[in-house]
């Protein structure tokens, strides 16, 4: 009909390595196109900061019915209407895994610059359906890493960096939008890095994060896992 709001949007991240079951940007930012003839300009952009939980307080808001107590989101109906571009200066993502293959809990925070990541198990390899699942073909690409790995300096310190993670990384998204340069440990990011930190562990306070851990986690005291391990 004529008066009828159609939202579109997609899963979080491709499955390549650093996608999927990741908290770079390639495994938390997803497409959302939003048309609505008359209300919403045709063609129309905008840079802010949206969450999923926001789109329930949205389309309720559009309706003009009051928001529930307790809703973890909030209705960014202005950024729809082109009456700014701004609306969150904050995004928490979570990643506790599915108990399976996936079983390395990560948490962050972003704002419009920086990403403060948090591995909560450095000690363990970091493994997802990207280097595990093989079936009919699939993840063919990470098997020729891998053999690459074994001769090429650069192939390997990928590999490397894939299974194990470091407790913290933090990245200048400005400078480094596709987050490979980690500042964490950089004498000039430490005063930004803790204050994201602690605002970071207080969103998890407030959510009752009680940083479970899904099955059981592959130590990296032992060879890399392969899917029988799973």
């Amino acid at each position: 009909g004529d008066n009828t709001l159609f939202m579109f949007s997609s899963d979080h991240g491709s499955q390549w390595p650093f996608g999927k079951w990741n908290l770079y940007d390639e495994g938390i930012r997803v497409p959302m196109i939003v048309v609505w003839p008359g209300p919403i300009s045709p063609g129309s952009r905008t840079t802010a900061m949206v969450s999923w939980v926001d789109i329930f307080p949205t389309l309720l808001d559009l309706v003009h019915v009051k928001q529930p107590a307790g809703l973890d989101g909030r209705p960014f109906t202005d950024v729809l209407m082109g009456k700014t571009h701004e609306h969150r200066s904050l995004i928490f993502t979570t990643q506790s895994g599915d108990g399976r293959m996936n079983v390395y809990p990560i948490r962050s925070v972003r704002d419009q610059r920086y990403k403060y990541i948090m591995n909560l198990l450095p000690h363990c390899y970091h493994t997802n359906h990207s280097d595990i699942l093989r079936k009919d073909g699939a993840g063919a690409y990470w098997d020729s890493w891998d053999v690459l790995a074994r001769t090429d300096e650069r192939a390997k310190a990928l590999v490397d960096r894939y299974y194990v993670r470091p407790a913290e990384e933090f990245y200048d998204l400005q400078s480094d939008p596709f987050e490979q340069n980690n500042l964490a440990d950089q004498p000039a990011s430490q005063e930004r890095k803790r204050a994201m930190k602690e605002t970071l562990l207080a969103w998890m306070v407030k959510q009752g994060d009680k940083k479970t851990v899904f099955n059981t986690p592959y130590p990296v005291t032992k060879p890399k896992p392969r899917k029988k391990d799973f």
